[in-house]
């Protein structure tokens, strides 16, 4: 399941985390390391975007928000980076977030469906085909949902959710197994939660949620220590950027342990959260791979072993990739991907299953999902040299 969690005051120019390159090498024309395969039409305003292979055909397929019409599109793909015309399907009002899992133990996976005006939460039941029924099934969160996730937190075997409530709360809503869910728990966090992730953090193999937190009040980070039988342990707020909207898993520095990695937009800045090992974060300086960043997608696009960022720069009209060095920093200059107006959601994937991961992304002010494969390139960068910390 991959999943992806949404969503200017100051003008930065934020350079590499262990120092400035010369100009000659910052301002150098870095090869594309995709190319754009195909265009596919969405509905209108295209945004949260999700990758599975849902009829079980060996393919991944695609699903898209379309927050400006209350639907999403389902593309099953073919097997070589190109996909069928779109399916919709009817959502709520206002359509935020996808969320992926099988909810009823029949070996497919269904969709959780979040609706900010509306509140609630819509299950869609896949049919085994690779399509959508709405079971007509309405999970009420809690007051003004912001993003979802799945885990399995009580481990009875059943897929739960995880929603980010604005007015400082995590709701946690228990499944059973049916595609139904109990009433939920909410859980007070110590700012305004906006994006969620899970990972076991601490290695004791049980489910934690990492919760963004931005606007008002306390901004960071703050784990959710699970404990395997539905309760959780809160942490303290690490540092994770001005205004993170989005996080995501990364294994930055290579130890087994997963780090974090969060975007704030109104910064045009990312920040990586390193994890300690002992329940403690430590927070790196904020670098730059573009502008207004939306979503983030971790890979291993150069084949290296090492895990890479790619992020949505929605005023630029770009997907940067940021290449990561193994030890915990990243090199810059990213390497910029033009794609159509606005985008926005973004996921990775191997859709033509030559071995090589491939991105998706959605493009809300043209209505376009673009379908970028990675290009065969055998050395996408030359190597640079460290240099001395500005």
């Amino acid at each position: 399941m991959k999943q992806l969690t949404i969503c200017l005051a100051v003008s930065l120019t934020l350079l590499f985390l262990m120092g400035c390159p010369p100009a000659s090498q910052s301002n150098k024309k870095l090869e594309p390391l995709f190319r754009i395969n195909s265009v596919l039409d969405t509905g209108k305003e295209p945004s949260f975007l999700v990758t599975e292979d849902f009829d079980l055909d060996g393919n991944l397929d695609l699903v898209v928000l379309n927050s400006g019409d209350h639907t999403f599109s389902v593309y099953q793909g073919k097997g070589d980076g190109t996909f069928k015309d779109q399916v919709q399907y009817k959502t709520g009002a206002d359509p935020i977030c996808l969320a992926v899992a099988d909810f009823n133990s029949d070996g497919f996976k269904d969709i959780a469906e979040l609706n900010y005006q509306d509140q609630n939460i819509h299950i869609f039941m896949n049919t085994g085909r690779g399509g959508f029924r709405n079971t007509g099934k309405v999970v009420k969160p809690g007051r003004i949902p912001i993003n979802l996730t799945i885990g399995d937190f009580n481990e009875d075997g059943y897929p739960d959710l995880a929603v980010s409530l604005r007015f400082y709360k995590v709701a946690i809503l228990f499944g059973k197994g049916t595609g139904k869910f109990k009433d939920p728990v909410a859980i007070q966090v110590k700012g305004q939660p906006t994006g969620l992730v899970i990972g076991d953090y601490n290695h004791d193999k049980h489910v934690d949620i990492a919760v963004a937190l931005a606007g008002s009040g306390n901004v960071g980070v703050e784990i959710l220590w699970g404990d395997g039988k539905g309760k959780f342990e809160k942490s303290k707020v690490f540092k994770g950027g001005g205004q993170p909207l989005t996080i995501a898993n990364v294994d930055a520095n290579n130890d087994g342990f997963m780090d974090l990695v969060t975007s704030s937009n109104s910064l045009h800045a990312m920040t990586l959260v390193l994890n300690n090992k002992d329940k403690t974060f430590k927070t790196l300086r904020d670098f730059s791979a573009g502008e207004f960043p939306k979503f983030v997608a971790v890979a291993d696009f150069t084949g290296d072993g090492i895990a890479d960022l790619a992020v949505s720069n929605s005023t630029r009209d770009t997907v940067a990739v940021t290449e990561g060095r193994g030890d915990g920093t990243f090199v810059y200059p990213p390497i910029n991907h033009f794609v159509d107006e606005y985008p926005q959601g973004l996921v990775t994937g191997d859709f033509n299953k030559d071995g090589r991961m491939d991105l998706a992304v959605s493009c809300r002010d043209k209505n376009l999902l673009t379908v970028m494969l990675r290009k065969n390139i055998r050395n996408p960068r030359p190597v640079i040299p460290q240099s001395a910390p500005s």
